[in-house]
């Protein structure tokens, strides 16, 4: 039994499980955090923060307050989450600015240190990935994968069974009276004499030739036995015309195959089609599909179209469409130098129609009529007349509609082994045999909305899933792990944005304290707000600090506002990253402020895990941003990218069948002694 953990593997579950092996934030996110936090007006406006929220007359209202201190103006000077961001929520625990929540934000994503929460995060956020992708990636292939061959739904989800016959019902009959008529897996044969006499050959294990009742029409007819061998053999092994000139001689045989001797072709074939009256007419679409010829269809450019007119006659305007879908000798150019034209024509219209079906080759007629088979599960009426191959039901009470769903769990259906006349029992062996119902396909019928569609999916899903749940930066607007927690390794450049935030700041700062008080009111209403023994106080100084932001908003000449302007756009930035992060976070139901501590399971599932993150590295997925985050200063550190590199090794090595396993045994190497001793 092979093992589950490789030596990667259990090298970095040790580190994990003792809280080691991922790095904490980037330095540059912390200095630039640590940076904004020291300039102007910040220092006093954490000093009154935390001043206030150990006030024992402290409150939430004006809490709230106070931690959004200019949001609608200028939000860095109150270290406060822009207004237009309601999904932020400012630090509850301990209390801080904006500066403060994006590095709550990032150590939470890295688990605050403990390996289990970020275990917990982790596989949470690939598990809402993947899932989403799956829908994002299905909608983008919906649209294409089909190309130009998708013609209606009932088409796409019974293997273009409805386009080859709509009329399930009759259809199925019609297949099941066949038997083994026809091998599917010769279809290029479908409906020629040379693939009648194949398959009676076949079906009756017939070596050298055909029996004596087939063989002696067609010896009449003009054919050796040597050119019947031909046609069995296969047109490879004689010219085209010459093989079409055979096919031509076994056809006329064939229409004098009647009587007993038929009754054997019959019998071999297992054909129960009534009004059979020659061999030949098992090449006849009529005589074989008696219930259902008039609603056989072939595919053409502008979608299936029915092989026979109201009248019943062959429409021969579909011998070139055929002749585009088969190549000679196959068409029915070819076919019709054997059988009558309009035969021909249905017979080839009818092969491409099979072609259509995927892994048609792979089936049977019978297989294919219990797939298809929803003949009407009527119940049983001593009175009345049945023709073979009928199913009815015969259930213990009668119900009070003919139909399926309303009979009993315990109705016994039965077919008609020949056809029935009126007065004969159920129970009469010779008439009626229990029988098991096929699958019964089912189209999309009394759902107009989806039968009429055109295209495999409609444009309003398509809006919806582009718009609503496409949003990733990943192709096609795929969702990756760096647009969930990217701020774990400051993928949204959020250092960057601090630095040009602080340095706008200290401009702005400059820039007024020479024309006016606004910074010093500010500075002095944080400062107040820190000593303040009142609640009032507090309020009075929220809104001091909230009348100076706004005058500076107001009243900021040229080179203030360009400087407001630059301040407010990097502010907004970081919020946007954090917003969008929140937001995926919230559609994957995941809370990174209440994951289990100290919880070893996950972290163990994670180790597992690795081999399979590694094969996972398409731009900002788990290997790279595992890769980002491993500490990689210490072995355990260094056997998680390991693990990773090591599932991807074995993803490659396994493509060229080179794979090897390299797991120990999780069984115990030595057996324990039993606590009993054996007796023998």
């Amino acid at each position: 039994m092979a093992g589950i953990l490789t030596p990667l593997q259990l090298t970095a579950a040790s580190a994990l499980l003792n809280d080691t092996g991922i790095d904490p934030l980037p330095t540059a996110l912390t200095t630039a955090i640590a940076s904004f936090n020291a300039g102007s007006p910040i220092p006093n406006f954490l000093t009154a923060v935390a001043n206030y929220t150990a006030a024992s007359f402290a409150n939430a209202t004006t809490l709230s307050s106070l931690l959004t201190v200019g949001n609608t103006n200028i939000p860095a000077l109150g270290d406060s989450i822009p207004a237009a961001f309601t999904n932020l929520t400012p630090v509850s625990t301990v209390p801080a600015g904006f500066s403060g929540l994006i590095q709550q934000t990032g150590n939470n994503y890295l688990g605050n240190g403990d390996a289990g929460r970020f275990s917990q995060g982790f596989m949470a956020v690939q598990g809402y990935i993947n899932t989403t992708n799956q829908f994002i990636n299905s909608v983008t292939n919906a649209q294409t994968y089909l190309g130009p061959t998708f013609t209606n739904m009932d088409a796409l989800i019974t293997n273009s069974i409805s386009n080859l016959n709509p009329d399930f019902g009759n259809f199925a009959t019609d297949l099941t009276n066949q038997g083994n008529l026809t091998n599917l897996n010769d279809i290029k044969l479908y409906g020629t004499p040379a693939g009648l006499l194949r398959q009676l050959a076949a079906e009756g294990n017939m070596v050298g030739g055909v029996f004596g009742p087939v063989q002696t029409p067609l010896l009449v007819a003009g054919l050796s036995a040597k050119e019947i061998q031909t046609l069995l053999a296969g047109s490879d092994t004689v010219t085209e015309n010459e093989y079409l000139r055979l096919q031509r001689l076994a056809y006329q045989g064939m229409t004098n195959v009647t009587g007993t001797d038929l009754q054997q072709v019959l019998s071999i074939l297992e054909v129960t089609t009534p009004n059979i009256n020659s061999m030949a007419d098992l090449l006849d679409q009529t005589k074989i599909f008696p219930n259902s010829y008039t609603t056989l269809l072939t595919p053409t450019p502008v979608g299936p179209v029915p092989i026979y007119g109201t009248d019943g006659s062959v429409n021969m305007n579909l011998a070139d469409n055929v002749s585009a879908y088969l190549a000679s000798p196959n068409g029915c150019e070819d076919l019709s130098k054997v059988i009558p034209p309009a035969q021909a024509v249905a017979n080839k219209a009818v092969q491409v129609a099979f072609e259509q079906v995927t892994n048609i080759a792979g089936t049977t007629i019978p297989a294919l009529a219990n797939t298809i088979n929803t003949v009407a599960r009527n119940s049983w009426n001593i009175d009345k007349t049945y023709l073979a191959n009928a199913v009815v039901a015969d259930a213990p009470a009668v119900p009070t509609v003919e139909n399926l769903a309303q009979l009993s769990p315990d109705t016994v259906f039965y077919r008609a082994q020949q056809d029935v006349p009126a007065g004969v029992n159920i129970n009469n062996t010779d008439y009626w045999a229990p029988t098991t119902l096929g699958c019964g396909l089912s189209t999309m019928a009394g759902l107009p909305l989806i039968q009429s569609q055109t295209t495999a999916i409609d444009s309003s899903v398509i809006t919806y899933f582009s718009s609503s749940v496409a949003t990733g930066s990943g192709p096609d607007g795929t969702i990756t792990t760096c647009d969930v927690i990217g701020t774990a390794i400051d993928h949204g450049n959020i250092a960057a944005q601090l630095s040009i935030a602080t340095s706008a700041m200290a401009n702005i700062v400059s820039l007024v304290a020479t024309n006016t008080a606004n910074v010093t009111n500010i500075n002095s209403a944080y400062a107040a707000i820190a000593v303040a023994t009142t609640g009032s106080d507090v309020v009075a100084n929220i809104a001091k600090a909230n009348g100076n932001i706004a005058n500076i908003y107001a009243n900021a000449n040229v080179q203030v506002m360009s400087n407001v302007t630059v301040l407010n756009n990097a502010w907004s930035a970081i919020a946007n990253v954090l917003g969008t992060e929140k937001t995926y976070q919230t559609n994957a139901g995941i809370d990174y402020t209440n994951l289990t501590a100290g919880e070893m399971v996950s972290t163990m599932s994670f180790a597992q895990q690795l081999p399979i993150y590694g094969t996972q590295n398409s731009s900002c997925g788990p290997a790279y941003f595992l890769e980002q985050v491993a500490n990689t200063s210490i072995i355990g550190g260094q056997a998680i990218v390991g693990a990773l590199r090591e599932g991807k090794n074995n993803q490659c090595l396994s493509e060229s069948s080179l794979n090897v396993d390299t797991t120990p045994l999780p069984r115990l190497a030595v057996t324990p002694v039993p606590a009993v001793t054996p007796v023998y």
